[in-house]
């Protein structure tokens, strides 16, 4: 079953269970989804209020970008807590010949890059809602304005979650080629991130 179909408490008990998924990617990803989700909200209660006119239409712009990306969030929990499941059905490979203990290392490998992935495409899409967030901190309805920041913060805390995510799996990864540039692009969208929590006053300095 995905996800976004569990009640609330259902996934709240499967991230308490003894299984490994779902686990940090697919929590940050529901975090991401629900800060995109109070975005869409701050700009929906901005629309339509006096003194606001002017922002109208950007806000317009925002509710339909956001519905899309926190839907996309929904998704990404999915596919981040497959992608680990494939780690761990490639560590239950025989390892008893040469010839299985080499096809269980490559299979492993492969696993781990797609896990990294997954929370790599999380922080990737982060980049894109925080600019968002930005705006309706800076603009939005200011009898929502700690819902627009609540929104900033957590996903502040869903890259977070992502890029510890991202690292634990490159670590494990033999690709010096691909985890070089893995790192680098994180750190890319790292700084972005900042930059924008930054520039609304959100990175915990003001």
């Amino acid at each position: 079953m995905s996800f976004r179909d569990q009640k609330i408490s259902e996934f709240v008990n499967s991230v308490a269970s003894n299984s490994p998924t779902p686990g940090g990617g697919a929590v940050g990803a529901i975090t991401a989804s629900m800060a995109t989700a109070l975005i869409e909200m701050v700009a929906s209660l901005t629309i339509g209020k006096k003194g606001y006119e002017d922002y109208e239409a950007e806000m317009e712009r925002i509710i339909s970008e956001a519905s899309y990306r926190r839907k996309r969030f929904l998704d990404l929990a999915d596919l981040d807590a497959m992608a680990f499941d494939g780690v761990m059905d490639a560590m239950k490979l025989p390892k008893n010949t040469e010839e299985e203990k080499q096809r269980r290392t490559e299979e492993l490998q492969e696993a781990l890059k797609k896990a990294s992935e997954m929370p790599y495409e999380l922080a990737r899409e982060i980049s894109k809602v925080c600019p968002m967030a930005q705006f309706v901190n800076k603009y939005g309805n200011k009898n929502a304005l700690s819902d627009a920041k609540s929104a900033a913060w957590l996903l502040k805390a869903a890259f977070e979650i992502a890029k510890s995510n991202v690292e634990i799996n490159l670590k494990l990864i033999k690709d010096e080629t691909f985890v070089s540039k893995m790192r680098e692009a994180i750190d890319v969208i790292e700084g972005m991130v900042l930059k924008c929590l930054k520039e609304s006053g959100l990175d915990g300095s003001a």
